[in-house]
């Protein structure tokens, strides 16, 4: 963990001098939000899911990371949509294994929407009347949800009087 933590503190520290600055710092916690630091989410999640540190992700590792089979009970149908998932979009050299690039292409899609999609997951769980609209009272009744969210910058957008 020391190493990790080195590691993603050291790209953090964007002026090298052994301190972060309150942006620095916002970047260690939060190193996916940085484009500096996208290499330590893909180095984190390959040490993460690599069992048998190997430097790859197998299928089965990639598999372990989201189910773990319990003896005598089938395979549910979304692992083995995830297994054909795995064959046909992660592993794009078909060599079985992902590599860092893959793993990088899982995990950070370019064409991926992080703000939209956390919208629409905030407006999901939040409209209480499915208006589509929240109303004060929504946001207010799921506080601890906007709180979480990176889209309010973790509770920090709902320090205001009107809320």
């Amino acid at each position: 963990m020391l190493e990790r933590d080195r590691r993603r503190w050291d790209r953090a520290d964007q002026n090298q001098d052994g301190r972060l600055t309150k942006d620095e710092y916002t970047d260690f916690l939060h190193p996916e939000e940085a484009t500096h630091m996208l290499d330590v989410v893909v180095t984190e999640t390959l040490e993460d899911v690599d069992k048998d540190k190997d430097g790859f992700v197998s299928v089965d590792e990639y598999i372990g990371d989201m189910y773990q089979p319990v003896e005598g009970q089938a395979e549910p149908e979304w692992v083995a949509t995830e297994r054909e998932q795995f064959a046909t979009f992660r592993d794009k050299d078909g060599d079985g294994k992902m590599g860092a690039e893959e793993v990088r292409q899982w995990i950070l899609p370019e064409d991926y929407d992080h703000s939209g999609a956390e919208a629409k997951h905030l407006l999901f769980e939040a409209d209480a009347n499915k208006d589509l609209k929240l109303s004060k009272e929504e946001i207010l009744e799921s506080h601890d949800l906007f709180a979480g969210s990176q889209a309010t910058d973790f509770g920090d957008a709902l320090q205001h009087d009107e809320f």
